[in-house]
């Protein structure tokens, strides 16, 4: 047991734990397409993420919050909110992209 407990010690002071699937997955079951655009920024917000909505009138909106990491310098998760063509105050579509870490 303690020497698998000294393996696992670097990748959990490294944080090389992060999962790009598990962030998907936790921003899908935050907010839909079809919801209106305010609540899905409300909701965004409410978990940590700073989403910068600009003038209102931009189609993507990016949502972006801090990775912490206990060695290296923090992460960045980054989420597009897509307003839906047909109506700009509806979310049409979500973009998880990838995690960017400093190395």
């Amino acid at each position: 047991m303690q020497k698998f407990l000294l393996a696992a010690l670097p990748m959990l002071l490294a944080g090389c734990a992060i999962d790009q699937s598990k962030l998907g997955h936790f921003v899908t079951q935050t907010v839909q397409p079809g919801m209106p655009l305010a609540q899905a920024l409300v909701r965004m917000q409410a978990e940590g993420f700073y989403c910068n909505a600009g003038s209102g009138a931009d189609a993507v909106i990016p949502c972006t919050r801090t990775y912490p990491r206990l060695v290296r310098k923090d992460c960045l998760e980054r989420v597009d909110l897509v307003r839906s063509a047909t109506s700009a105050q509806t979310l049409g579509a979500i973009d998880v992209l990838e995690v960017q870490c400093p190395r």
